[in-house]
């Protein structure tokens, strides 16, 4: 039953959060402000799900943020060589990885997003 839980984690919690509004509603929670609510938890899950996704981009490949100091000729000697400009461009030139926390953020905020448009128009 867990295992099961797991692989549907996106549909459980897709389910409990229409669960959770619909007794909101019932409690008496205007709906627009529970909408609104919505609305902006799902944008930022969306947003959440794009830095997933140029996190897993490679984005900052090639960077040196090391500052740079003064050094003797024997010390610039042994540190690491600086990569190749070819050699970042093989990595950023690889295709978009959407990971699984992108996907479930995608799909989550999506519905969140709807369902925020829905409670706002009724």
């Amino acid at each position: 039953m867990v295992k099961k839980l797991k692989s549907n984690l996106t549909a459980v919690f897709v389910v409990s959060i229409i669960v959770v509004n619909l007794l909101l509603v019932l409690v008496g929670v205007p709906k627009i402000a529970l909408g609104n609510a919505d609305f902006l938890l799902g944008l930022f899950l969306t947003v959440l799900a794009s830095i997933f996704v140029v996190g897993s981009g490679h984005l900052f490949t090639g960077w040196r943020l090391i500052p740079r100091k003064k050094q003797s000729d024997l010390e610039t000697e042994n540190q690491p060589q600086p990569p190749k400009a070819k050699e970042v461009a093989s990595i950023k030139n690889q295709p978009i990885k959407v990971n699984r926390y992108a996907r479930f953020c995608l799909s989550t905020g999506g519905v969140l997003i709807v369902l925020g448009v829905l409670l706002t128009i009724i």
